[in-house]
């Protein structure tokens, strides 16, 4: 898979620390409703060091974009919301390729509101690398569906003095 990079993205540290504590994920979820639910929520605050990145990437996509994204797991049929828009956008062989459980599937779908267009995004915190299982299952999943895999990338960044902005 050749790396589709969608650019890399600052972040300051004291954000991490108020997701883990469960305050900012909290407050992501309500001025983000139409990037997360209950589930979601559910996952970000029963996992709080794991999903970071991922909500940060959606949120950065949204106020980018103005396209939504799907976090992780939206290939599971046990999330019916999320199961409902990837069964209207993913090919069904592409659908069945990501879950065969083959590997994990990219972390967000991201897609326009009304649907006519979508692609995937792997994204990545300070450190963290494409494995070579990912680029081999996202060169597949990119080949069924026409689609190319991107990837966001996070960096810490220094406080700026007389700037407490915390939150996106």
């Amino acid at each position: 898979m050749i790396e589709h990079p969608i650019g890399t993205v600052g972040f300051h540290p004291r954000q991490r620390e108020r997701f883990a504590s469960r305050e900012l994920a909290a407050e992501w979820a309500r001025r983000y409703p139409e990037l997360f639910d209950e589930d979601d929520l559910r996952l970000a605050t029963s996992q709080p060091y794991h999903h970071f990145f991922e909500w940060l990437g959606a949120i950065v996509l949204f106020n980018t974009t103005g396209y939504l994204s799907l976090v992780e797991k939206y290939e599971f049929r046990a999330h019916p919301r999320k199961a409902q828009i990837v069964e209207q956008l993913v090919p069904p062989e592409a659908l069945e390729t990501m879950r065969g459980g083959e590997a994990q599937s990219p972390d967000l779908l991201v897609y326009a509101p009304d649907l006519s267009d979508w692609f995937f995004c792997e994204v990545k915190g300070p450190g963290d690398r494409l494995r070579p299982g990912q680029k081999q299952y996202f060169a597949s999943l990119s080949t069924r569906c026409a689609k190319p895999v991107y990837v966001l990338r996070f960096r810490k960044t220094k406080e700026c003095p007389g700037h407490d902005r915390e939150t996106v």
